[in-house]
């Protein structure tokens, strides 16, 4: 049986708080006081890396964070290099920022910084990603598709992504861009994996990759697959808008819980028994 993590992911829907309460960036903060207080920001995504940098370094040293370095990996070479892997090894957390996030795995994927990664997770760290970042949490990552419109068979892009929550596809900047036609797009292909919408201003903090609980002001929406009797996807000459009975909806709010292992929402009384 493979071993099952036992560090912690941080996944944001995108534009947290930086000048406000800053909750959920203040719940990454303080997880970096449990060793020294180091934090590593990756900036691969990103076609700013400098001003990326500079805005979450302020932000995070602002929030108490002793030490904040920045990590800019733009070619795979640089992803092997053992000053680069020094700079990761061991960190308490390490946050992906937003962009584009087949930047991170193509640049990251199985190399020696990948590995420390995995590393960190699997041991007890804290794994962070925003936006992009978000995106390129589990196994399979949404890179395409348009948004406020019902999902169309061919206009959904997919890609392996960095596999540290299996079962699971995550969209960001959920409500916001209207993306729920291409998250259950993303969830027929493969009702194996349960879709999870992130608003903005809202992330969720996965422990052991077992369950979760929602941070900030907008909202998670978790679609599952599991119960689909139909979908045109089965039809020998499939065309336009993808047709699907019964798909199952959750919405969650602030400090809401869900049982990924179950697939259900974790309120209070299921909690106290």
């Amino acid at each position: 049986m493979a071993a099952k993590p036992k560090g912690t992911l941080i996944i944001i829907g995108g534009h947290e708080d930086k000048e406000g309460d800053r909750v959920i960036l203040g719940e990454v903060a303080q997880r970096t006081h449990q060793d020294h207080g180091r934090l590593v920001v990756v900036t691969a995504a990103t076609q700013l890396p400098e001003e990326v940098a500079a805005e979450y370094e302020a932000v995070f040293k602002d929030l108490g964070v002793k030490q904040v370095d920045i990590l800019d990996i733009r070619t795979r070479d640089e992803a092997m290099l053992e000053a680069n892997i020094k700079k990761v090894m061991g960190a308490p957390v390490v946050f992906f920022t937003g962009g584009d996030q087949l930047r991170i795995t193509s640049q990251l994927g199985d190399s020696d910084i990948y590995r420390c990664l995995r590393e960190i997770y699997y041991r007890g760290g804290t794994i962070v990603g925003t936006s992009a970042g978000a995106a390129a949490m589990p196994e399979t990552m949404l890179i395409s598709g348009a948004s406020d419109k019902s999902h169309n068979i061919s206009a959904l892009g997919m890609a392996p992504g960095l596999g540290f929550l299996p079962d699971v596809v995550i969209d960001s900047h959920f409500a916001e861009r209207g993306r729920m036609g291409r998250l259950l797009g993303a969830v027929v292909q493969n009702p194996r994996n349960l879709g999870l919408g992130i608003d903005e201003d809202t992330a969720i903090v996965v422990e052991r990759a077992e369950h979760f609980r929602v941070l900030g002001s907008g909202a998670v929406y978790v679609v599952d697959g599991t119960g689909i009797s139909y979908s045109s996807l089965s039809e020998e000459n499939p065309d336009g808008v993808v047709s699907i009975d019964d798909v199952k909806l959750h919405v969650l709010g602030e400090n809401d819980e869900f049982d990924l292992v179950n697939r259900r929402p974790m309120r209070q009384e299921m909690r106290a028994r």
